[in-house]
């Protein structure tokens, strides 16, 4: 009896979505998710319910709660940096794109709907067991390095005083961070952060505060 040519059954339910997709989706539902219930209360059932995938489709992708927190904040990361990557390209000389670096940076902190999502991230961030010290570096070499290139032209270029580009940016960087406190937990207002460190950063890189 001659054998069968048919291919064996596929066994278990077809998959609805490339790798890609499952983990956009997975990424995607994060934000809805925490929206809803903050970080603390987000479950990976939850996660799964808003992506409409199943327990298997995760852990395909993610080993836990936090490893697909981490994900999420390296594509928001990368987000940030081509934003500012953006503004600092389009500006005329480099002492603006300089300036257009520090108003897109201070958006993701004050422009109401970056904001809201900034809050959330940070918020996650405290309460989980903690992005690794990778990933926190990782973000802010997306942020930091439009900056360099703008201070690396600007000193070039003889406009403004930058030696050392790459330690200049991220201490402006840890400026921007350091003055969103007020000192009491809360958030200054933008206009105070602003001048707080046009204050100590416009010295330094010989322009007018």
């Amino acid at each position: 009896m001659p054998k069968s040519t048919s291919s064996a059954p596929v066994v278990g339910r077809p998959r609805r979505f490339d790798d890609q997709t499952e983990r956009r989706l997975l990424i995607d539902a994060v934000i809805r998710v925490m929206e809803r219930n903050g970080y603390s209360e987000m479950s990976v059932s939850d996660v799964l319910a808003e992506a409409g995938l199943s327990t298997r489709a995760f852990y395909r992708h993610f080993q836990s709660k936090e490893a697909l927190l981490e994900t999420f904040l390296l594509r928001e990361g990368e987000a940030v940096g081509r934003s500012l990557t953006r503004v600092v390209v389009a500006a005329p000389h480099p002492v603006a794109a300089v300036e257009a670096w520090l108003d897109r940076f201070l958006d993701v902190f004050y422009e109401p709907r970056r904001a809201k999502r900034t809050t959330l991230l940070t918020a996650a961030a405290a309460k989980a067991s903690g992005p690794r010290l990778q990933i926190m570096n990782e973000l802010r070499q997306s942020a930091c390095r439009p900056l360099v290139s703008a201070l690396e032209e600007g000193h070039r270029a003889g406009v403004l005083h930058s030696m050392r580009p790459e330690a200049d940016a991220y201490s402006i960087h840890a400026l921007v961070m350091a003055s969103l406190d007020a000192g009491d937990g809360s958030q200054q207002d933008r206009a105070t952060t602003r001048g707080h460190v046009v204050r100590f950063a416009w010295p330094a890189l010989r322009l007018d505060a």
